[in-house]
């Protein structure tokens, strides 16, 4: 919770602090560092679903970690550990993250508590929603909304279709084979042919009599 102040002191040193005024970022800063902390971009969305919000802050596509522990979800302010989201977050960078990569996200969502069943764990640390999959859809759009107006997400295109076209080059042409206004190859050699004398025929040799 941004808004409170937690201190840790060891022999009488503090060791761990955050500043508890409210700002997320700055929270960030203090738990994770400023590289994170400078990585980190706002999410803002109201959208039809069962969610009524989701806001929070997820970082670029190259500020990462290898573990999932990362994604933090709060539902009406409580942490909890939320597969479905999590993976929502991380579908929505689409192939921006490297293998095995994963960003750092503090999302909240607001829920109508009557429906979210926070009853499913002892210790409350998972929810059941009327409908999980459209929560995930809000969050996943969420979050590439605020990538993609950030400029950080870079459209995709499938393998194989994003390469670009092959340009040949043909001597004698000052033009590409395939770029506009480039005649084609067997075009040109038409006209080639068209334009010189057939070869002369080599002469016949005389018979020759036994």
């Amino acid at each position: 919770n941004p808004a409170c102040a937690i201190r840790l002191d060891h022999d009488g040193n503090e060791t761990f602090g955050t500043p508890g005024r409210g700002d997320l970022t700055e929270t960030l800063l203090a738990v994770y560092g400023r590289a994170v902390a400078e990585s980190v971009i706002s999410a803002d969305a109201q959208s039809e679903g069962p969610l009524d919000r989701v806001e929070g802050l997820v970082s670029d596509p190259e500020t990462t970690r290898s573990s999932r522990a990362y994604l933090t979800v709060l539902v009406n302010g409580r942490v909890v550990t939320d597969s479905t989201m999590r993976e929502a977050i991380v579908e929505a960078y689409g192939r921006q993250l490297a293998t095995d990569r994963y960003p750092f996200a503090v999302l909240s969502l607001q829920v109508d508590p009557q429906t979210v069943d926070v009853n499913v764990h002892p210790r409350k640390l998972r929810v059941r929603y009327d409908r999980p999959e459209a929560a995930a859809r809000q969050v996943r759009d969420a979050v590439q909304a605020a990538l993609g107006e950030a400029g950080i997400l870079r459209a995709s295109a499938p393998r194989g279709e994003s390469a670009p076209a092959v340009v040949a080059l043909d001597p004698g042409t000052t033009a590409p084979t395939g770029a506009p206004g480039a005649p084609a190859r067997g075009h040109e050699k038409a006209q080639e042919s068209a334009g010189r004398a057939p070869p002369a025929a080599p002469p016949k040799r005389p018979a020759r009599h036994r």
